[in-house]
């Protein structure tokens, strides 16, 4: 993945909420210490502190002209994202509803994802008993896989 393609990674999940400045805080300090740092990095580390709004647009600005965001369904970003969500299902952080939701939002931020929109679908059955948990768990699994393509 891109140094391009983990800002936007940050930038949608800090714009659902699936992950926190101090998560951002965190994969910086690391990426950081390595030699030839991408400047994209190094800028947005000096706005973590002016609140997630400035980091964003800091996201944003840095991407400007040097990279156009991959909207077509199961793109690098968006299978990174999965992977994110189902770490933090399969830990326990995020209840099955919290899961769907994140999921679902992610097709905010791409085109014809239909697994995605199912998802939320199955959830529905599910809960309202016309499919089995087993069985939700199956296509929610199918999503998971993409994360590993």
């Amino acid at each position: 993945m891109t140094a391009y393609e983990q800002m936007v990674k940050y930038e949608i999940a800090l714009d659902m909420g699936l992950l926190s400045l101090d998560d951002l805080r965190e994969f910086l300090n690391a990426a950081l210490r390595e030699k030839d740092v991408p400047y994209i990095y190094t800028d947005v580390f000096l706005t973590l502190d002016k609140g997630q709004e400035e980091v964003i647009n800091a996201i944003f600005y840095n991407l400007q002209g040097n990279y156009t965001a991959d909207r077509q369904a199961d793109n690098v970003v968006q299978r990174a994202l999965i992977g994110v969500i189902r770490d933090k299902y399969h830990s326990g952080e995020i209840d099955k509803e919290k899961c769907v939701a994140f999921l679902h939002r992610l097709t905010d931020y791409s085109e014809g994802d239909w697994n995605l929109l199912a998802i939320d679908e199955y959830y529905k059955l599910n809960k309202s008993g016309y499919c089995s948990d087993a069985d939700f768990e199956v296509r929610l699994n199918d999503i998971f896989a993409k994360a590993i393509q």
